[in-house]
This record gives C-alpha cells, sequence and structure tokens, in this order.
C-alpha cells in the first residue's frame, strides 16, 4: 500500500491516492493488479485496464453457464415458479404470495420497486446467459432482451427470449427498466455506458445497478483481500458518492440504495487473505458461518454490506 499520483476516471480529480497490490483469485493465477482510492469521490479503480480482460473470462466463467433451469422441470413445478415470480415482480396475486412467502426468489424481489407491467420494456445489460430474464419470460414480461459483449455469439431460448453479443453504446429505443447486475463494474467506459443508458430510458425510466461498494464495512476490514475487487475483472468499485456524483453527470438520480450482501464478503474475504481457493481448506466452522450471517444482516441493515442496488432514475439533464 503507497501514495501515488492518479486521476481518478470518475470525477477527474488529479492528486494523490492509496493504491493497493491485489491478486487474481477466483481463478487463481494470482496475477498482480494495482488499484487506487480517489480521495475525492472514494471509488477505487484499476489503475490500468488490462489489454487482454478476455482472457481473464473464460468459458466456464459463472454468468455464461445454462440459463433454462426450467428445461427439465414439471408443468407443476415450472407453474409454481411463473406465478411466485410474477408475484415477486408486481406483488399481485393470492397465490403467488404464498408462493413468495415460502419459497421466495431473492434475485427478482429487487424489481419490485420499479413498478413492472407484463408490457414494459426490460434491458438487462452483461446478463450473460440470461437466466434472469428467461425467469421474467417465462413468467409473462414478454418485452424483454438481454445483451452482453463477452458472449460468443447471439443466443435464442426456446421461450424467444434473446441475447445478443453488443454493448449498451449500440442500443436505440426506448425502456422502462435497464438493469446492471453484477456487470455495471466490469465496463471500462463508466460515463459513455451510463449516458446511453440515461439516452435509453423513457422519462421516469428506471436504471438498477447491483455493485459491490466501498462504502462497506468489507472494504474497511479487508483491503486488498476483499473479494469483491476480484482483480482484474472489476475496474471500479464505487461508493456512494461517486455512483451519485456519475449519475448526475450522466442525466440519471439516485433515488434508492438497497443493501443485499451476503456471507460471502466474510468467508471469500478471508479464504483470500488465507491463500485458499476451498471452502474445505479454509476450515470455517459452523459457529464462524453462522456469525458471519447474522453480521452480513445487521450490515445490511446498517447500510454497511459490501454490495448494494443503485435505482437510478432519468431525469432528461445531464451535466
Amino acid at each position: 500500500m503507497m501514495n501515488t499520483i492518479y486521476t481518478c476516471r470518475i470525477c477527474n480529480h488529479t492528486g494523490n491516492a492509496r493504491s493497493y497490490l491485489v491478486r487474481e483469485m477466483m481463478f487463481g493465477s494470482r496475477d498482480p493488479f494495482v488499484y487506487f482510492q480517489c480521495q475525492r469521490c472514494q471509488c477505487l479503480q484499476i489503475a490500468e485496464i488490462p489489454s487482454d480482460s478476455d482472457t481473464y473470462y473464460p468459458q466456464d466463467y459463472y454468468s455464461f453457464s445454462e440459463t433454462s433451469r426450467d428445461r427439465n422441470r414439471t408443468s407443476a413445478v415450472r407453474w409454481f415458479r411463473r406465478v411466485r415470480n410474477y408475484y415477486s415482480v408486481c406483488n399481485r396475486g393470492i397465490l403467488g404470495q404464498v408462493f413468495s412467502r415460502l419459497f421466495p426468489n431473492r434475485k427478482l424481489t429487487s424489481l419490485a420497486k420499479v413498478s413492472l407491467n407484463p408490457e414494459s420494456r426490460i434491458l438487462d445489460v452483461g446478463c450473460g446467459s440470461g437466466w434472469r430474464l428467461y425467469a421474467l419470460r417465462e413468467a409473462g414480461f414478454i418485452n424483454t432482451l438481454g445483451i452482453d459483449p463477452f458472449i460468443k455469439n447471439d443466443i435464442v431460448h426456446e421461450n424467444g427470449l434473446r441475447i445478443l453479443k453488443r454493448t449498451v453504446l449500440e442500443m436505440d429505443g426506448f425502456w422502462d427498466l435497464v438493469m446492471y447486475h453484477h456487470s455495471f463494474e466490469h465496463i471500462p467506459e463508466q460515463a459513455a455506458t451510463l449516458r446511453a443508458t440515461a439516452r435509453l430510458l423513457r422519462p421516469g425510466g428506471v436504471s438498477l445497478i447491483r455493485i459491490p461498494t466501498v462504502s462497506s464495512y468489507a472494504w474497511e476490514e479487508y483491503r486488498e483481500h476483499w473479494y469483491q475487487i476480484d482483480a482484474p475483472r472489476h475496474y471500479y468499485l464505487h461508493s456512494v458518492d461517486s455512483m451519485r456524483l456519475l449519475a448526475e453527470q450522466c442525466g440519471l438520480a439516485l433515488q434508492e440504495v438497497v443493501y443485499d450482501s451476503t456471507i460471502d464478503q466474510f468467508r471469500a474475504s478471508e479464504m483470500y487473505k488465507m491463500g485458499v481457493q476451498s471452502v474445505e481448506e479454509a476450515g470455517f466452522s459452523r459457529a464462524q458461518v453462522r456469525e458471519w450471517k447474522r453480521r452480513a444482516k445487521d450490515l445490511n441493515r446498517k447500510g454497511k454490506g459490501d454490495q448494494a442496488i443503485f435505482y437510478l432514475v432519468a431525469t432528461g439533464n445531464p451535466q
């Protein structure tokens, strides 16, 4: 850890910034990368974006896995999931309410704040094979489209869902929701991407951005061992202030922040700190795991979890 002069790519501040040497740990290469944290907006960012980024996204990367989890399910199970998932997004339907309470789909409940209906136009950016959109389409949301520049080729699923190999900069049309689920931090062109997002949103439309954040206990505790840095795939680890600033520059207003961090802020970070690749090697006790689960929930309540959902609303007034 040392102080060096850097220029922040979010707020353009030039000055001394604390830098950190972070190693690639997900696939075990341990290649070193320098990150620095801007002293003004607090955004943590990679000092130099690798020219060979594609090599760090092998085809078994988790977001490229098969989407259609319901293909081999019975018709009854698929019906149950459609009813539950529709309620998760729209808060409508007595049976869906019951199913959602018994078997919640927490991956979709974050959409309930956006006031969607089956006709809403939904774009998922950096969606990989598109499992979240697949579930939405099965639940009746037919105006859905996914894009991801890292997939090999365009994908067309059996339920009609399309995933295109392209970036948001190449898109047009008007959308009610443009969402990024742990993809925004992978994008080099942060301002250009968010301006394109604002251009695509109808008046009052929402961009939902789920990302890791340095406005968290885990960053303060683990620093270069914090697993959410995920060097070199994550180029930007925003603070709440840097995300608000970037949004305002691009014609969006930060409406709400909801924290949804998990036990991995402790478990995976401790593994990275120990330099081990598996939970078995780490040897965590059941008592330790229970305590981490309790602390994760507590940190989310206090607004100190290590990942959050940022709800941005189109204002039409970029700076």
